[in-house]
């Protein structure tokens, strides 16, 4: 199966680095997923989760707000700020309530958040 780079970096560091089969992101206009060849965009991006697919496996990711730009196969993300929901019971445990909190934090708009804190319990 055919990836692409996939690069998710904050002010405070990167968040995710390597090459994946498909990402999903949270547009600002809708919720929007890329595949290999995807067409150059820059897009907004909310409050949400970003879903990245990858042979290695499934990861998601918490983000409050922030911008994407897809170019030659390439995906960068830079968001304000982010936590990463993977890795062993305690890990993801402590992963998902920071996850909650950003997302609680970043905006008013409770119907937002419902469906990304309901992707998020998805995981456990």
């Amino acid at each position: 199966m055919q990836d692409f780079q996939l690069d998710i970096v904050t002010p405070y560091g990167e968040i995710f680095n390597g090459k994946v089969n498909s990402v999903y992101l949270p547009g600002k206009e809708g919720e929007f997923g890329v595949l290999p060849g995807h067409c150059d965009m820059l897009a907004l991006l909310q409050t949400g989760v970003i879903d990245i697919r990858s042979e290695s496996g499934h990861d998601l990711v918490a983000i409050n707000w922030g911008h994407v730009s897809i170019s030659n196969n390439k995906v960068s993300v830079l968001a304000d700020g982010a936590v990463c929901v993977r890795g062993g019971d305690s890990k993801l445990s402590k992963a998902l309530e920071q996850a909650k909190k950003l997302l609680e934090d970043a905006s008013s708009d409770t119907s937002m958040i419902a469906g990304a804190l309901r992707k998020l319990e998805e995981t456990k």
